[in-house]
């Protein structure tokens, strides 16, 4: 099987590389030559009978006339036969170009597959693993139960057990609630709510929510805002934007300070939040808000990858633009460009 699939690949590529030949200056360039060297020499035959002629004309014109007859039919043929190749040669090349986009897709949706079932492979391994230990942890706490008197039973083990559970159980809503995202927005069904919303408000709650992260991982994050900048934006979807780039800049800031910037320019509102973390390189930079990506995968493991295509997708519905702006070793930085009013 892997055999017949390498040499179809292989004819499959043949015939791409001659498709796109077909479709090259150079073959064009070569008919072109060819038709004018055929049209010249024709010329000459001609030039040379008409000058015979007129050296002997009785003893030359019964042959002049035979080849004069082959020319013109020759020629005539010729145009006739010019007029098919032109035909097939235009189907040719539409075929050849058609080719050509269906290789291009083709690949593309290789690789889409590819990153597709790596995707699955890291939800099986996310689900599963929280799934396991919370219920091996449970499982465990059972069994002391059962087994030991009232007298050795610790609440202080149980309640580490259930608040461990708890924190699996959030970890798991999060995912999942971010694969209904994707579904939502691959299909088009999500709906944007528009309010009166300020962008430091929300900025500064979402700084609130990780308080506790911030603390154990000592960072200082510093907020530059001279004035509220308030648009008409889908405030819980704004908060999810937010919160996706504040846990990007804690991932990869290694603890550095991290410094926001929110302010109006012209019509629109803007979110700038730099990190001076690991960074992100410039092949990565294009596709880091594709589906299914994730910056440095073998380092930072945890999590689907998927919390900056959502961010930037909900950035997209509300008119806006995400740029990122990168170096390694010297951070990161993340603009968002929101209009005021849509």
């Amino acid at each position: 099987m892997k055999k017949a699939s390498y040499f179809k690949d292989k004819l499959y590529g043949k015939v791409y590389e001659y498709s796109k030949k077909i479709t090259s200056f150079r073959q064009k360039s070569t008919g072109l030559i060819i038709k004018l060297g055929l049209n010249t020499l024709f010329g000459v035959l001609i030039y040379f009978s008409f000058d015979l002629f007129k050296k002997d004309s009785d003893k030359m014109f019964f042959p002049l006339f035979i080849a004069g007859a082959i020319v013109i039919s020759l020629v005539v043929n010729l145009l006739w036969e010019n007029k098919e190749i032109k035909k097939l040669r235009r189907m040719q090349k539409t075929y050849a170009r058609s080719f050509i986009l269906l290789n291009d897709d083709y690949k593309l949706a290789q690789k889409d597959i590819k990153a597709r079932d790596e995707f699955l492979s890291i939800i099986s391994h996310e689900l599963k693993t929280p799934l396991s230990v919370m219920l091996l942890k449970l499982h465990n706490e059972l069994n002391n139960i059962r087994s030991a008197s009232l007298a050795n039973f610790s609440v202080h083990e149980l309640m580490a057990v259930l608040k461990n559970s708890e924190q699996q159980i959030k970890w798991l809503s999060l995912m999942i609630n971010d694969l209904v995202d994707i579904s939502l927005i691959t299909t088009g069904k999500i709906d944007l709510q528009p309010e009166d919303t300020d962008l430091v408000n929300v900025t500064n709650q979402v700084k609130q929510s990780f308080s506790e992260v911030l603390k154990r991982k000592k960072y200082k994050i510093n907020i530059s805002a001279q004035s509220p900048v308030v648009g008409k934006w889908d405030k819980v979807r704004l908060e999810q934007v937010i919160t996706n780039l504040f846990s990007n800049a804690i991932k990869y800031g290694d603890g550095k300070p991290i410094n926001i910037q929110i302010f109006k320019s012209g019509k629109d509102g803007k979110f700038v939040i730099k990190d001076n973390g690991t960074g992100i390189s410039p092949g990565e930079q294009k596709s880091i808000f594709d589906l299914f990506k994730r910056a440095d995968p073998e380092k930072y493991k945890q999590g689907l990858g998927v919390g900056l295509f959502i961010t930037s997708q909900i950035v997209k519905m509300h008119g806006g633009n995400i740029k990122v702006s990168s170096a390694l070793a010297k951070g990161t930085a993340f603009t968002v460009t929101l209009p005021l009013k849509k």
